[in-house]
């Protein structure tokens, strides 16, 4: 799907479709993104596209495309016409912001962007994903920072081989999820962007560029991002000393407080300032 947006070809996208027909499982935002900027740029393209589709679970995501797309009668039709109406009036009742008004406040919204994007190549789509740090405040970013790096080395999991998975229960009470998800949804964004960007700007050096511009340009940012990449070596480098040292305190106490979501400097302080 990267590769779309240099060629922009049939057969490119028919491929992309293909693929995710194989794949029905597969979480559809990033291919909603990908497929509302194309519709609503390219009447050729979705017209070939809608009218050559054969897969039930596709049409699902066309319906929802079409919404994102901000084209509400074309979406109808095409779900009257495929026997989903009861869908289209469910998706048209949840008022689905349009690709224009996205503003990334749960994961699946750097999902859209970032489809968005694929079928574009237009960097304001991922200049939007990043803008989510700058109204964050300060720690907000930085967890969001770390669990993007611990997600981006460990997975799901968030935790190096041989250490406990805390981290999502420590932020989970840290920002009270259970009275107020909204608060934890908003680091989880953070982090997601922070993990898909870092993934795909390692394929696409626009992205690549667009992340550093943006950070390169904001003090406050950088400063944090700095903070975060320093504190994540620093946690990697505890890591491989605790495999050869499993009972030295000082290493297991920094590698723990590091997964606990404190400070960077408390975590690696030298051990004289570490506070009881």
């Amino acid at each position: 799907m990267l590769g779309y947006y240099r060629t922009k070809t049939s057969a490119c996208a028919d491929g992309i479709l293909a693929d995710f027909r194989q794949r029905p499982q597969s979480d559809p935002n990033t291919l909603i993104g990908f497929l509302a900027q194309l519709f609503r740029t390219s009447q050729p393209e979705r017209e070939r596209i809608l009218n050559a589709e054969t897969s039930d679970q596709l049409k699902t995501v066309d319906v929802v495309s079409l919404y994102r797309a901000g084209l509400p009668d074309q979406a109808e039709a095409f779900a009257k016409a495929n026997n989903l109406s009861a869908l289209a009036d469910k998706v048209r009742t949840t008022h689905l912001p349009t690709l224009d008004a996205v503003k990334p406040s749960v994961p699946a919204d750097n999902d859209l962007l970032v489809g968005a994007f694929m079928a574009s190549g237009e960097p304001a789509f991922i200049q939007r994903i990043l803008a989510s740090y700058s109204d964050a405040d300060d720690g907000m970013i930085g967890d969001g920072l770390r669990i993007g790096f611990m997600m981006s080395k460990f997975g799901p999991t968030l935790a190096a081989k041989g250490r406990k998975p805390v981290i999502m229960q420590v932020a989970c009470e840290k920002y009270q999820c259970k009275s107020d998800p909204a608060k934890l949804l908003r680091v989880l964004t953070l982090a997601t962007a922070l993990w898909s960007l870092q993934s795909l700007s390692q394929q696409d050096d626009q992205i690549k560029s667009t992340i550093n511009n943006f950070f390169a340009g904001d003090p406050r940012l950088k400063t944090l991002l700095f903070v975060e990449q320093n504190a994540f070596a620093n946690y990697l480098t505890m890591i491989v000393g605790l495999a050869g040292l499993p009972d030295n305190p000082i290493l297991s106490r920094s590698a723990e407080m590091y997964e606990k979501l404190q400070p960077a400097n408390e975590a690696f302080a030298p051990p004289s300032n570490i506070k009881k």
